[in-house]
């Protein structure tokens, strides 16, 4: 009896140390069982003669036991390290905010598969952003949204009750209603089998002074889709389960915990509230409060708790109350909330909070990455930053207050790397950025970014300006500009442009400068009796030459041109059919791509250009009073979700 409990309590610390493959256990199990009933068939020795070797075999078998679990546990994280590094050495590649395709909602609980994106809109739906697609699916109040692990089903929270919405056929269906049984139900949470659904139950709150106390205190449960049966599971809040462990990450009292559903026992990882656990179950993202005023930030630790590391650096502002600014008072310049994983586990979103005068959200999204971003990566990503109109993510870039960044007008459409290297031991990157306004004017800053690393990565610790070219219309003439001031002689005058057939020219618009071929690029309005167009045309500075490349029928105005990398693909912001709009022209097949005609779904009212990153085109359209993002591929003519 002692041999058999050694035995039993051995292997349950075996087990309970090592990592386990649920489909190689499951693969195991079925060729015992069919192991077992072939013996069955064929007969076996007298339980009496198994009975007197049973002790003799299986503290010999313990060892090999011992050994191949070993073994297992060796290959298993050889497999798992080769894809996964630990929390501490993660990075945070890039950030995106979806700050105007939130429209004038605050959005909450939103979730991503395979690229699509579904927003819950107080008041308003639930929205699906996918490829080339913005739709309502829902209408209704709806706060919260989860994605079945298989991509098929959408569990969603509308006034207080849980819903299951089914993509393929588009049907809804109550799966349990809020109420007197459960109170209000929040924060659904699949089960990585996507048989049952994690949920929390809370009472209705009459007042916000009870609500911080009220969030402690509710009720986690766990609903089968198999029988419809509810069984309670703990107190605590945002449960997310662990794919790998019948584990549970949650949130109470401030703190993340770690739960064992099989045994009930629990762990606390650190302080900290909404746990969201990547969906292969290695890492746990959460939002931790520090020092005071206290500053919340976006932390990743591992779900065996071996490493964590803090991802983003909130900083001090000037703190605001009941939408007034205190003087000589400070406070965090944003809270997070709710992060979570997209399918793959390489982004992850989080809701970013400002208060100030009014309370508003942006949905940000982190590109997560092993590697440590480089030099070029840190001065791209501050440019980018700007390019979003986002100077307040533009500013983390830098290791000292770089002041204003032109995040307005003239504001940047593209930029270019132009090299690195190092000089008295000091790491530059060079690069050039292009900006532009809706006054026929262009401009390349040529800046040396000196890049210092830090502990928390690379920061730009300098500027140098190298070179400014700026290029304007004055009048009917476009001329060189030094410090507001027009140089010499014009460049290119409108007299001089040719003529198409009757079409009478009428007003110089968008410009473009290439400095390595020295052209412009320019548009020109043409009006022939009562009908009207935009005509596109690159002059040749040097053998002063215009040469027409397209001409857009219906256009009576234009704002901007962007050049591709490649400089076969001209974008080219105007005002078509009474509208704004884009136009895509690809020099060498003559193609032109009306934009507006590329989307799905609900139609953008207005359609405008943010800038081309890596031969797609980033832009946004103005859909159902929200700003929605998209990029656009020349080479397979597709539009999808940025």
């Amino acid at each position: 009896m002692n041999d058999e409990k050694q035995w039993n309590e051995t292997v349950e610390r075996l087990r309970r140390g090592l990592p386990v493959n649920e489909e190689l256990k499951q693969e195991l199990r079925e060729s015992l069982l069919q192991e077992h009933n072939m013996k069955g068939k064929r007969g076996s020795s007298s339980i009496d003669t198994v009975k007197r070797h049973r002790s003799r075999w299986k503290f010999g078998a313990l060892a090999i036991a011992i050994a191949g679990l070993c073994l297992f546990s060796t290959l298993w994280l050889s497999q798992r390290d080769t894809d996964k590094v630990e929390a501490a050495s993660l990075h945070l590649f890039d950030q995106f905010s979806f700050d105007q395709q939130l429209g004038r909602e605050n959005s909450a609980g939103m979730a991503e598969y395979e690229g699509t994106i579904y927003l819950p809109l107080n008041e308003d739906g639930l929205y699906v952003l996918s490829s080339s697609e913005y739709n309502k699916l829902i209408d209704g109040n709806i706060n919260f949204v989860r994605v079945s692990p298989d991509g098929t089903q959408l569990v969603y929270v509308q006034e207080g009750s849980l819903y299951l919405y089914n993509i393929a056929d588009e049907s809804s269906r109550l799966l349990l209603l809020g109420g007197s049984d459960y109170g209000l139900l929040e924060t659904p949470a699949w089960s990585p089998d996507g048989r049952n659904i994690m949920f929390v139950s809370r009472t209705q709150l009459k007042n916000e002074i009870d609500r911080e106390t009220e969030s402690s205190q509710g009720q986690i449960y766990e609903l089968s889709l198999d029988n419809g049966t509810v069984r309670s599971i703990v107190k605590g809040q945002y449960p997310s389960y662990v794919a790998g462990q019948n584990g549970l990450f949650f949130e109470r009292d401030h703190q993340i915990i770690y739960r064992d559903l099989k045994r009930g026992e629990e762990k606390v990882l650190d302080s900290g509230r909404y746990p969201a656990v990547s969906n292969d179950g290695s890492y746990v993202a959460y939002i931790k409060s520090q020092g005071d005023p206290v500053l919340e930030d976006v932390w990743i630790a591992d779900t065996n708790f071996n490493t964590k590391k803090q991802m983003t650096q909130n900083e001090l502002a000037d703190a605001w109350e009941n939408g007034e600014l205190v003087e000589g008072k400070q406070q965090a310049r944003y809270t997070f909330e709710q992060p979570t994983w997209s399918h793959d586990d390489q982004r992850l979103f989080v809701y970013k909070v400002f208060h100030t005068n009014t309370v508003f959200k942006k949905l940000v999204r982190f590109q997560i990455a092993a590697s440590k971003p480089g030099p070029e990566d840190i001065v791209a990503g501050s440019i980018k930053a700007l390019i979003y109109r986002d100077e307040e993510f533009a500013h983390t870039f830098f290791n000292y207050d770089p002041g204003y960044l032109k995040g307005t007008s003239p504001r940047q459409i593209g930029y270019r790397i132009l090299g690195n290297g190092e000089v008295d031991g000091k790491t530059y990157v060079d690069a050039e950025t292009y900006l532009s306004y809706l006054d026929p004017y262009y401009e390349i800053d040529k800046v040396r970014y000196v890049v210092t690393d830090t502990p928390t990565g690379y920061k730009i610790s300098d500027m140098l300006q190298l070179d400014n070219i700026t290029v304007a219309v004055w009048g009917d003439a476009a001329y060189r500009v030094v410090e507001g001031e027009k140089q010499g002689d014009p460049l290119m005058e409108l007299k001089d442009i040719p003529h198409k057939g009757t079409w009478e020219n009428g007003k110089l618009w968008s410009l473009l400068h290439v400095e390595e071929d020295h052209t412009l690029w320019f548009t020109v309005t043409r009006a022939s009796g009562d009908q009207s167009e935009l005509g596109l045309l690159r002059y040749d500075m040097e053998s002063k030459q215009f040469t027409e490349v397209c001409t857009i029928e219906g256009a009576s105005s234009s704002y901007l041109l962007q050049l591709d990398d490649t400089r076969q693909n001209v974008a080219i912001s105007t005002e078509l059919n009474g509208k704004p709009d884009l136009v895509i022209y690809h020099l060498p097949d003559h193609k032109m791509t009306i934009l507006s005609e590329q989307i799905m779904g609900v139609k953008p009212k207005e359609v405008y250009t943010r800038f081309w990153n890596h031969g797609k085109l980033i832009f946004y359209a103005d859909m159902d009073g929200r700003e929605v993002f998209f990029s656009f591929d020349p080479q397979s003519g597709e539009v999808s979700a940025n």
